[in-house]
């Protein structure tokens, strides 16, 4: 039987079908290659440690509505549910994608510092800019050295765990990729988004943009097609591994 990919998702509103479509979409995963579970819906069920084998990677997505530097206790009690599993993840080194809150919760997990960085904190699109190891690794394969995407994050990676490296920052944003061990990625940009996509976030959460600096975001937007190409670049890292 063919092996999916695990995505799981931290989304309790509209914003949990269009992750869906927007990955599926600008990744070009057939349904059949995702199984999406979402861990803040009680009536989801997570895969168990041993069933993991089942999987040919994971995503852990992005979460509009939660922030790690003032989530409440009972969203934490939710979420660090899912700890273990995704330390087993990093343990068999299976392709992994963590993508804007999920790039954060990852170094969470590992002992590194998440912050509120106002200075570090972006909306809108922005150049991504690719390190020396950025350049050679696997998920930016392809790629110029310098290439635009959506962002929206108002935490920050502060401070990186030991063994992880830095693939990419902004000008705004000290740490816009990384890598733990081969298969392991976090991008705190949004690879699965392009203009409408933004547009679609920026009026469901409002606190991230005045309805007046929205129009400044959506007058300056600078087109992403290169971004999506970090979702196929994973796609063929969990097909090559698969394989």
């Amino acid at each position: 039987m063919e092996k999916n990919i695990l995505v799981l998702q931290f989304r309790m509103d509209k914003s949990l079908a269009h992750e869906r479509s927007c990955l599926l979409s600008m990744g070009g995963f057939n349904k059949s290659e995702l199984h999406f579970v979402n861990v803040l819906d009680g009536r989801s069920r997570l895969p168990k440690l041993d069933e993991l084998d089942e999987y040919r990677g994971v995503i852990l997505g992005g979460a509009g509505a939660v922030n790690i530097s003032d989530w409440s206790k009972e969203m934490k009690e939710k979420i660090m549910f899912i700890k273990p599993l995704v330390k087993r993840v990093i343990k068999k080194d299976l392709p992994m994608l963590n993508i804007c809150f999920g790039h954060q919760l990852l170094i969470y997990f590992l002992g590194g510092k998440i912050e509120a960085d106002d200075k570090q904190a972006e909306t809108g699109t922005c150049e991504i800019h690719l390190t020396k190891e950025g350049l050679k690794s696997s998920l930016l394969a392809g790629l110029p050295k310098s290439f635009w995407a959506v962002v929206g994050h108002k935490d920050s990676v502060v401070r990186l765990p030991k063994g992880a490296k830095i693939l990419a920052y902004s000008d705004a944003c000290r740490v816009e990729a990384y890598q733990i061990k081969k298969n392991i990625f976090g991008v705190q940009f949004h690879p699965e988004l392009d203009k409408e996509g933004m547009e679609f976030r920026l009026e469901l959460f409002p606190s991230y943009a005045s309805r007046k600096k929205r129009g400044k975001i959506l007058r300056d937007y600078r087109e992403t097609p290169l971004a999506a190409k970090v979702l196929r670049n994973y796609k063929e890292i969990c097909n090559s591994k698969h394989i």
